[in-house]
């Protein structure tokens, strides 16, 4: 045993080494497309890949010194990748709850939530992922259904860089900065919950296509195979969907500049 109790041998943190320089370029490119899936660029890439880079080889490479050849080492660094992208993004952007009506609805609706809203999957990918894991055998339009029965839910957002979340300012900080960060963030649930009350007045169907397209970025063509509708006549659905949207928005004191953070413009 080395000095110091460390009970590291020598051998088994070369091997670990060995096994995070040969994968290296396989961890970045995991890392670049998990922060594509969460709108990530430039600085917040390099940030977020050498944050975990620096989890791989701490305590002398514990992750890699616990793959034992079960499945390939690339499958294996996807998912501890995957695993510390959730870490990074609890600890920087705030932790996920399930909605209360997720909840309510049972485990499958809690599954779909979180695939979706929390892990940025598409439709599709939930879809697949709940029935290959046994937790569902329903089909696209069935789960795109009760995806429609839950609230929207805004996704975990990266704070702009080098600021750090709310519960972690200093007391030293500004009090006027402390005010403005909690105002805005009343602002945008405010928004959030009188967009929720506009789609309410919309039929199921209609207010799906709408959390599809703008929530979870899915095109015409995947909304149609998604819900097995005719897409040409969609893009027309579409339209009048959100003129409807348009015309009910100032009565919630509301205009559609202020969604454009979370729908984008208003346009199919």
């Amino acid at each position: 045993m080395p000095p110091g109790g460390d009970t590291v041998e020598v051998p088994e943190r070369q091997k670990a080494e060995a096994l995070f320089l040969a994968n290296l370029e396989w961890v970045e490119r995991s890392v670049a497309s998990l922060c594509r899936r969460y709108g990530l660029g430039g600085d917040d890439v390099d940030d977020v890949a050498s944050w975990i880079k620096l989890k791989l080889i701490e305590d002398d490479y514990a992750p890699l010194r616990k793959f034992r050849g079960e499945s390939g080492i690339r499958t294996y660094l996807v998912v501890v990748v995957a695993a510390l992208f959730r870490d990074y993004r609890a600890g920087h952007w705030g932790r996920w709850r399930p909605s209360a009506a997720a909840l309510r609805k049972g485990r499958l609706a809690v599954r779909l939530e979180t695939l979706v809203y929390r892990d940025g999957c598409t439709l599709d990918q939930a879809a697949r992922t709940l029935r290959a894991s046994g937790e569902t055998e329903l089909p696209d339009g069935r789960l795109a259904a009760l995806l429609g029965e839950l609230p929207v839910r805004g996704p975990l957002r990266p704070l702009p860089a080098g600021e750090a979340p709310l519960e972690a300012v200093p007391a030293a900080a500004s009090a006027d900065e402390r005010i403005a960060a909690g105002e805005a963030e009343r602002q945008r649930q405010a928004v959030m919950a009188a967009l929720d009350r506009v789609l309410q007045r919309l039929p199921p169907e209609d207010r799906l296509i709408l959390r599809l397209q703008y929530w979870k970025g899915l095109s015409v063509a995947d909304v149609a195979r998604a819900l097995t509708l005719p897409q040409k006549p969609l893009y027309r659905r579409i339209e009048r969907i959100l003129g409807q949207l348009r015309r009910d928005l100032p009565a919630e004191g509301l205009q559609p500049e202020q969604l454009r953070d979370f729908l984008g413009e208003l346009s199919p």
